[in-house]
C-alpha cells in the first residue's frame, strides 16, 4: 500500500505545528494563541488564577514562569468581551529583560526608541511597549490594536 498520502499529511500537521514555536511565542498573541482567542481555548494551555475585572475586561494572572527560553516574573493576561487582548509581562534582570527584547525585535523589526531603555512597536495588529528600569527589571506589554480601541 502506498503510504505517501499519510506522509504528506504527517509533514503538513507537523508545518501547522511550527508556527507556535518561535513567532507564536509573542507575535499577535501568547503561546500560539492570537487576539480574539477565547478565554476557554486559552484556559487549556495556561493556567488561568486570580481573576479580576473592569467593565468588560477580564484580568488574570499566570502560572507561566517562561517565554521561550526567557525566564520572566510575571504574566498577566487580558480578555475583552472574553477574548484575549493583551498580555503584560515583567522580567527581573537585566539578562533576562535583554533577552526578551530580543525575542520581540525579531518577532517586531527595531521598534522605535525615544530612550535607551524604552522601545515602542506598532503593527496593524498590535502595539507593544517596552520598558526596563535602572536595575534592568522590565515591564513589557503588547495588545490588539483592534480589541483595545
Amino acid at each position: 500500500m502506498d503510504k505517501t498520502p499519510t506522509r504528506i499529511l504527517t509533514i503538513l500537521l507537523c508545518l501547522r505545528a511550527l508556527p507556535g514555536v518561535g513567532l507564536g511565542q509573542t507575535r499577535d498573541g501568547l503561546l500560539g494563541h492570537q487576539w480574539g482567542t477565547p478565554v476557554a481555548i486559552v484556559a487549556e494551555k495556561v493556567r488561568l488564577e486570580s481573576p479580576r475585572s473592569e467593565g468588560d475586561m477580564l484580568m488574570y494572572t499566570t502560572a507561566l514562569s517562561s517565554i521561550g527560553d526567557v525566564k520572566i516574573d510575571q504574566c498577566d493576561l487580558e480578555f475583552v468581551s472574553g477574548r484575549l487582548a493583551g498580555v503584560i509581562v515583567t522580567t527581573q534582570s537585566e539578562e533576562n529583560s535583554r533577552r526578551l527584547l530580543a525575542l520581540l525585535k525579531k518577532e517586531y523589526g527595531e521598534g522605535q526608541s525615544n530612550h535607551p531603555r524604552a522601545r515602542t512597536w506598532v503593527t496593524p495588529n498590535t502595539r507593544v511597549t517596552y520598558d526596563e528600569d535602572s536595575l534592568g527589571d522590565a515591564y513589557i506589554y503588547w495588545y490588539s490594536m483592534l480589541l483595545q480601541r
